[in-house]
């Protein structure tokens, strides 16, 4: 049977949507910009190179065509101190630190970019639209060279990339096509159609880069994120917990961690089902993240036990301020589907180097704390349950 037309508003979409890009999520937004200064800073020799040959090409040309040095002497100077510029980025270290962000360096380098070609843009329109070389073709030719590699070696930053393209091409191919005759036209509208041709690469190139990232940050939470609370699982606790001891060992920050177990969560999972004891974690894991302070990691590590590292602290009595604290967010009833439901917790705090070293040696110091609270409160609730007798 054969395949029905696509209908106009899809074929629409299915052309506009290649150059478009997909939007860049804030929680990868930093290392999209680390990767675009990256890869720019290592284009930046290139960058510098395709324009040191213009300006060398377009000065012996004018020198062979008898212009006088007053129309391109500035050419030189400009040369001369690209090639400067040039020799010392390649001998600066190879891993250097930059003092301005990211963005700041992004945007110093579209800067640049985009007025230099826009002033050679300029120049090239005034020589084609004055007839100062016999030869009409070359800086026209050499501009689109120069503005292609250019736009090739910042593919990484879109918006700059194409406007490399649009400045350096378009003002030129239509300075051939309004003054030149039917040669210099017919080379116009090539020179237009290449730098169309152009963003499209530009923007699939880009957005295959983008993609990978939005990808790579995907497959990186279902790694290390608890599919049910959205809080770090058991893989990313142990990974923050060696960060943490790597911390202490070069700078002695002192950390803690709380270990955290619901109690009689089963009674909910047997009398009121699953469904509810998986919102009831859910509940839980929000009331954690909120009573959590800044640079505190709260994470799950599986059925109703989470644990949260806690930065900065030094003292048995931190941790246990720390701790009441949480317990505290459970004061509060839970309204899950029409039951009302009061969740209660037990605790075991441990300080780093005070209770252990080492992940398995804190974490098992937590452990004992939790138990050792939670025989505390069985032996006060049975105490509370037995009948009191008259000793006489």
């Amino acid at each position: 049977m054969d395949s029905a037309p696509l209908p106009k508003e899809t074929w629409r979409a299915s052309w506009r949507t290649p150059w478009r890009s997909p939007e860049i999520p804030d929680d990868i937004r930093s290392s999209v910009e680390d990767m675009q200064l990256q890869r720019a800073l290592t284009h930046v020799p290139m960058i510098y190179l395709v324009g040191i040959f213009n300006l060398v090409a377009a000065m012996v040309l004018s020198a062979h065509e008898g212009v006088e040095p007053q129309y391109y002497a500035w050419m030189g100077v400009l040369a001369i101190g690209s090639a400067v510029r040039m020799i010392s980025w390649m001998r600066a270290p190879r891993h250097r630190s930059y003092g301005t962000s990211a963005q700041k360096t992004l945007h110093n380098l579209t800067v640049i970019s985009v007025g230099g070609i826009t002033f050679l843009s300029v120049w090239s329109v005034y020589a084609i639209s004055t007839d100062i070389f016999e030869n009409q073709m070359f800086i026209p030719t050499s501009l689109v060279f120069g503005s292609t590699c250019i736009a090739h070696c910042l593919a990484c930053i879109k918006k700059a990339a194409i406007t490399v393209l649009v400045v350096g091409v378009i003002p030129t191919a239509m300075a051939m096509i309004l003054v030149g005759g039917f040669d210099e036209m017919i080379m116009g509208w090539s020179m237009i159609t290449i730098a169309l041709l152009m963003v499209r690469f530009i923007i699939d190139s880009y957005n295959q880069i983008i993609s990978s990232l939005i990808m790579r940050n995907m497959i990186w939470k279902q790694a290390h994120s608890d599919p049910l609370t959205g809080l770090a699982n058991r893989r990313a606790m142990m990974n923050h917990l060696r960060v943490a001891e790597q911390a202490f060992a070069n700078h002695s920050t002192g950390f803690a961690v709380a270990l955290i177990d619901l109690d009689r969560f089963k009674q909910v999972n047997d009398n009121l089902g699953h469904d509810i004891g998986d919102q009831l974690l859910v509940e839980v894991a929000g009331r954690l993240k909120h009573s959590s302070a800044a640079g505190e990691i709260v994470g799950r590590l599986g059925g109703d036990e989470f644990l949260i590292l806690i930065p900065d602290i030094s003292s048995r009595e931190q941790a246990s301020a720390k701790a009441t604290a949480y317990l505290s967010g459970f004061a509060r009833p839970a309204h899950i589907s029409g039951h009302v439901l009061t969740a209660s917790a037990s605790i075991g705090t441990a300080v780093h180097a005070l209770d252990g070293h080492g992940t398995e040696q804190l974490l098992k110091a937590a452990d004992g704390a939790l138990y050792r609270m939670k025989r505390t409160s069985r032996s006060d609730r049975r105490s509370a349950n037995r009948p009191s007798r008259n000793i006489g």
